[in-house]
């Protein structure tokens, strides 16, 4: 089993992230990006050889995503609704994801077997991956898990909200007027 590591914030974003070992030696690069159809999440070796491929194929609240492995489709992702903890299946891997996206703890198994856990820190992410072939997948897979997470946790609510307040004058019977203010919202 080898730990790997990848910088948190550079897995939603566009461009390219380095993932590491636990000597901070530099084992592959994921490029790519997000948002629209067909948009694609590479991950090479440091070497150049492309091994891995996320795939977007829907958009929407739920996407989807295809996960290709040298080259051919080995699985589909894709979001389902839930609240805290979660659980997603991997199409044609017949993987299961358990764990909690907002802290960024989860196991991905395959029947009783632990395939990968993921820790997050919220600077680094840690990767215990059971097998070396495995990787690439685990990769792209922790991948979309952050996206997702992150999408999640980028929603702000508005310091100031507007609020409806009824004003009915005196000694005017009938008349109804709404008066909108703009006031700071409690929290």
């Amino acid at each position: 089993m080898r730990t790997l590591y990848i910088r948190q914030d550079s897995l939603a974003a566009k461009g390219a992230s380095v993932v590491r070992d636990v000597n901070k030696r530099s084992v592959y690069l994921l490029i790519g990006k997000w948002g629209r159809h067909q948009d694609a999440l590479s991950l090479y070796q440091i070497s150049g050889d492309l091994l891995a491929e996320l795939k977007q194929t829907s958009l929407g609240l739920l996407p989807r995503f295809d996960i290709y492995y040298q080259g051919k489709k080995v699985g589909a992702i894709s979001k389902r609704l839930g609240f805290f903890n979660e659980m997603i299946y991997i199409s044609n891997l017949h993987w299961i994801i358990v764990g909690n996206l907002n802290t960024g703890n989860y196991k991905v198994f395959h029947g009783t077997t632990t395939i990968m856990s993921s820790q997050g820190d919220g600077d680094l992410r840690a990767m215990q991956i059971a097998n070396r072939k495995l990787e690439p997948i685990c990769i792209c897979i922790a991948a979309t898990l952050d996206h997702w997470a992150n999408r999640r946790s980028k929603i702000k609510f508005p310091s100031k909200a507007w609020h409806a307040e009824f004003n009915v004058p005196m000694g005017l019977p009938g008349n109804r007027a709404w008066h909108y203010a703009n006031k700071q919202s409690k929290n």
